[in-house]
């Protein structure tokens, strides 16, 4: 064993443990950090910065990558959850479709043939539909300008107008107070437009003094609808309202239009700047919201809104936002129910969602608490929401649907509605029941007119009513999804790194065959495939979204990388493995031997050995060209290694035609015996196979001959330092060349020595064929020819067998003449070659009778070549 300076199998996977600890730590730290600083809420892709080759480039591409690949999981979860769920019904969809608009172009009614309709029209249908129950009607609307149809009085100035529409609109609403929700709109990029400078308007007009802020806002308010500058000025324990003027005479005229008859008119002051009320300060005083427990700071700062216009604010309604900003995919996943806004640098403002906004209103309460990853409306709502006021939508539709009420289970063609409001206009009873009592509805248009639609993760093509009709429906059932801490993604991307090690060293040893690499690959997907449906239960169970993408990368890169070291370490000893027991040495032998080197030490042990070659290959190497005679041999050799390594075995050398195998080393086992018997059958099967294949090519058929025999064996790697050979030495080594040399004498193919035909008889069917005395044995053997598997054999053989053995005792008992007449029928009816050996022995006796001492044994001597 000089040669074996290699590791221990224990201290070799001491050393592959170290390495694979280190690697999956450095991975999973690496892609967790990576997980864990993820971006709470979408970010716009004229946000993200471009790729750098700086490391903070680099960090942020890599990050991109894992969030694109996380999105795709997150996705398939989203629609897994939906399978699983029911539409709700607690929010209708009233859609303004194509159909809508061409019965109203064909309608008795002239004012709705053109879109967009008169917002008188749209607060009768608010009107109607609280009439007809719903709990609160949510309009998908901006309104940022007057209305197109405003009307403009002789009287006024022509720098503003009250808009006749926007004040039907606003008392229609205000019919039903607490019960509508308008709309706005935000946005998170552009600078924020600062009001008109003092120099447009150099005098002002004072309107009146009131006690509170409430009163002397709904004042300003007129000033603001007429697109004047409003000042709330304090003047003792209350506060006048002042309206920017271009000069006394449009002062007089403002004051009259207003109702102050007795107006001051002043001069304009610097110091007036101060005091001013902007359309955005009389809407955000409205609209605003206040949040315990949540630090304003976090929420998504906007600097552009686009807020209903000045007469259409009103303390009767609710006022939510309808921007849904999309991921970087262009895919809407979820909404932000709270951002902040700071007018011009000052105090910052908390705005509600339009959802949110109605939930408040469901909820009878301003209160909103935010504790634990939820924010609480009120005691009877809540939904997850992360620290910068952005929810992810529960998705309640595994798909899209193709109408405009998307995940919703119902929504309402407009023109119904209008119909029903037509109807009690004209005093006639409605002639549509909608079902909706209790119910929130949301007023939305899905026409060829609205703004495209958006892409979500079940689908394109949703309404952005529809999405936040899903919104509203997440917070009526207190339900969504919660993404679990940034630890906790980091805990698995860890955990995962060190799994995929884990796997990656248990599992190399599959690497030394193409089916075994194929399993060790699959072990892995498994893995990697049951992270993914525990992540997806938890996400469909509990509502929890853990990593999935981070994770399997550093499953992947650990898994691989230790792979590849494994490979590598496990180098060596293949090598010394395949240098020592042939290149055919079978992966299981392999990988027993390289676990346990010790195998390979030179002792003593029983063991089979198996010893064939070509018949007639002298003659045919005299006759074949060297061009045909290789390729042939080449291939006989190998169809022969092949059985003996699909039966364990191990190849000992090849001499010219013969094959020198052995069972029961370097790997122990008890059925050597069988294993051999098993190979001899094989490979008569392979040889009747491929003979026709081997007659077409080569022009000749092959017939081996083989012996098998058992015994006390030396075995080891034997050799100089040079050369050395794992090879076998022993008595059975020369009996098996024997038997094999003898089945030309008895005409036979496989002759097996006594005491493998013991061992293995429970499986195999063997026949005696003489009683042999070697030169140097002290005692004769009894050899015996392998005829097949137990179990396979036809009535005409057993017939053949037992005949043959009938006339073997016969022989034995001295009955030559019944002997003679007995192997004789064998050999005509059964063909059986040994049987005419016996009908020339039996001949030979009598003729000339044996001595008495006479045991029918066959003196044997021992060939030069024998190896013992």
């Amino acid at each position: 064993m000089q040669r074996l300076r290699i590791h221990s199998a224990g201290r070799r996977f001491i050393q592959r443990l170290g390495f694979s600890l280190v690697q999956a730590a450095l991975f999973g730290c690496l892609l967790g950090l990576l997980v864990s600083q993820r971006v709470s809420r979408p970010v716009r892709p004229d946000d993200t910065p471009g790729p750098s080759l700086s490391p903070s480039g680099v960090v942020d591409m890599l990050s991109g990558w894992l969030d694109g690949g996380e999105r795709v999981f997150y996705d398939w979860r989203i629609r897994q959850l939906g399978e699983r769920s029911e539409r709700s019904d607690r929010v209708v969809l009233v859609s303004i479709d194509d159909d809508t608009l061409a019965e109203a172009q064909q309608g008795p009614r002239a004012d709705i043939a053109a879109y967009p309709w008169p917002r008188q029209v749209m607060g009768g249908m608010v009107h109607r539909l609280v009439e007809e129950g719903a709990s609160v009607v949510m309009l998908d609307f901006a309104y940022p300008e007057l209305s197109p149809r405003a009307c403009v009085t002789p009287a006024r100035t022509g720098r503003g107008a009250l808009s006749q529409d926007d004040d039907a609109l606003r008392a229609l609403l205000d019919q039903d107070p607490d019960q509508s929700v308008l709309a706005f709109r935000w946005g998170a990029e552009g600078t924020r437009t600062l009001p008109p400078t003092g120099r447009l308007w150099p005098y002002r007009v004072r309107l009146g003094s009131y006690p509170g802020p409430t009163e002397a806002r709904v004042r300003a308010q007129s000033v603001l609808a007429l697109q004047r500058p409003a000042f709330l000025i304090p003047a003792g324990q209350g506060l006048e309202v002042w309206a920017g003027v271009a000069d006394e005479g449009e002062g007089r005229s403002l004051g009259e239009q207003l109702g102050t008859l007795s107006a001051s008119i002043q001069e304009r002051r610097a110091a007036d700047d101060a005091f001013r009320v902007a359309p955005v300060d009389l809407f955000l005083s409205l609209a605003s919201v206040q949040v315990t427990g949540l630090d304003p700071e976090k929420l998504q700062e906007v600097r552009q809104l686009q807020h209903p216009v000045t007469p259409l604010l009103g303390t009767s309604s609710g006022y939510g936002a309808t921007t849904l900003p999309a991921d970087p995919d262009g895919v809407v996943r979820g909404v932000p129910h709270l951002v902040a806004y700071s007018p011009h640098g000052r105090e910052r403002h908390v705005l509600p969602s339009l959802p949110l906004a109605a939930a408040m209103r469901l909820a009878g309460t301003q209160k909103l608490r935010y504790a634990d990853g939820r924010l609480h409306i009120g005691d009877k709502y809540s939904v997850p929401m992360d620290a910068s006021g952005y929810s992810l939508l529960r998705w309640e539709a595994p798909s899209a649907t193709r109408g405009a009420r998307g995940p919703l289970a119902r929504s309402i063609r407009a023109w119904n509605v209008l119909l029903n409001l037509f109807d009690t206009q004209a005093e006639r009873p409605a002639r549509f029941d909608h079902d909706l009592d209790g119910r929130a509805v949301i007023l939305t248009n899905t026409s060829s007119y609205a703004p495209e639609r958006r892409v979500t993760p079940i689908g394109p093509g949703i309404a952005n009513g529809a999405i936040l009709g899903q919104a509203l429906a997440n917070i009526l059932s207190s339900d969504g999804i919660t993404r679990v801490a940034p630890r906790m993604d980091m805990l698995a991307t860890m955990g995962l790194a060190f799994i995929g090690a884990f796997l990656a060293l248990s599992f190399s040893w599959l690497l030394r065959s193409v089916s075994g690499a194929v399993l060790f690959v699959g072990v892995a997907l498994a893995a990697g495939a049951g992270y993914v449906a525990a992540a997806g239960w938890l996400f469909v169970n509990e509502r929890q979204w853990i990593a999935v993408a981070g994770p399997l990368w550093s499953m992947g890169l650990a898994f691989l990388v230790t792979t590849i070291y494994a490979f590598r370490t496990e180098q060596d000893v293949r090598d010394f493995v395949h240098s020592a027991l042939g290149r055919y040495v079978s992966p299981e032998v392999a990988r027993l031997v390289a676990r346990d080197v010790s195998l390979m030490r030179p002792e003593r042990r029983k063991m089979s050995v198996y010893l064939c070659d070509i018949e007639g290959f002298t003659r045919l190497a005299e006759t074949l060209p060297p061009e045909q005679l290789v390729p042939l041999l080449n291939t006989f050799l190998t169809e022969m290694t092949a059985v003996v390594r699909a039966t364990a075995g191990q190849v000992d050398t090849y001499i010219g035609d013969s094959v020198l195998a052995f069972w029961g080393a370097p790997v122990r086992t008890d059925r050597h015996a069988h294993l051999a018997c098993e190979a001899a059958l094989k490979l008569q099967a392979v040889l009747a196979q491929k003979q026709p294949v081997w007659e077409k090519q080569f022009g000749h058929r092959l017939s081996v001959r083989a012996g098998i025999d058992t015994g006390d064996l030396l075995v080891g790697d034997m050799g100089s330092e040079l050369k050395s050979h794992y090879t076998v030495m022993g008595d059975a080594v020369g009996m098996a060349g024997r038997l094999e040399g003898a089945n030309k004498q008895y005409g036979t193919q496989v002759l097996v020595g006594e005491t493998t035909a013991q061992l293995a008889s429970d499986a195999y069917v063997f026949r005696e064929v003489d009683r042999v005395l070697v030169r140097d044995q002290p005692n004769p053997v009894r050899i015996h020819e392998l005829l097949g598997r137990r179990g396979e054999f036809s009535g005409e053989k057993q017939a053949g067998m037992a005949l043959y053995e009938k006339a073997l005792t016969a022989y034995y008992a001295r009955d030559f003449l019944v002997a003679q007449e007995l192997f004789r029928r064998c050999g005509v009816e059964h063909g059986d070659p040994v049987a005419r050996v016996y009908v020339q022995r039996c001949q030979g006796h009598i003729q000339t009778p044996p001595p008495a001492d006479w045991d029918g044994v066959i003196r044997w001597r021992r060939r030069a070549s024998d190896r013992g």
